[in-house]
């Protein structure tokens, strides 16, 4: 039996629903009789707005933060978003290469959610521009691999990408073979003939 200052008391059903012994009305319903949908449904609002059939109070919007203050610690708070966290909210990347065809050139503000995919997209942008480079100077792209390095925030305790970097291995273009074989033979062929269709008389 649940009692709720002095007017309403509860109990709960074997199949789990909540009655109350007095409606607003001040209808009486014995232990065993349920109250109509009407009744029904509005025992369950009264009941509902102050405490449910576990006994865990429901607190009110305005008093929400301070019961989580009295229950967790402020990092924890932070790492769960409910107080923000200016270490978080104040970083910043930027792009340290010599390519000025990639993004981040100036510093700019990544939440740690994201921050992975973020700076996945911008090394993959390096990854695209290192092979187009190397086709533009008659070379080729030998192997090409991207590092994301990972931190925690000290303040909150949140996990991100802080950073990442792209290494692009490349070599001069090998000469094709079946050209060269073929110069060669013309070359040769040319040396072997020459003079063969001479005709002179003296």
């Amino acid at each position: 039996m649940q009692s709720i200052g002095n007017q309403i008391q509860g109990y709960t059903s074997p199949q789990g629903q909540v009655y109350t012994n007095y409606d607003q009305s001040g209808k009486t319903f014995g232990k065993n009789e349920a109250p109509s949908v009407r009744h029904q449904a509005k025992s369950v609002s009264l009941v509902g707005s102050q405490i449910n059939t576990s006994g865990n109070f429901i607190t009110p919007s305005e008093n929400r933060l301070n019961k989580l203050k009295e229950q967790f610690d402020e990092k924890a708070l932070k790492g769960m978003g409910v107080i923000e966290c200016a270490t978080c909210a104040s970083r910043t990347y930027q792009d340290g290469s010599n390519d000025p065809g990639v993004s981040f050139k100036s510093p700019q503000h990544i939440s740690p959610e994201i921050s992975g995919s973020v700076v996945m997209g911008h090394e993959m942008e390096h990854v695209s521009r290192e092979g187009s480079n190397a086709e533009m100077h008659d070379r080729e792209v030998v192997s090409q691999s991207v590092q994301l390095f990972t931190a925690v925030c000290p303040e909150c305790g949140k996990s991100y990408v802080s950073g990442g970097v792209t290494k692009t291995t490349t070599a001069a273009k090998k000469a094709n073979e079946n050209t060269s074989l073929l110069a060669n033979y013309g070359k040769a062929k040319q040396i072997n003939t020459k003079g063969n269709l001479l005709d002179i008389t003296l």
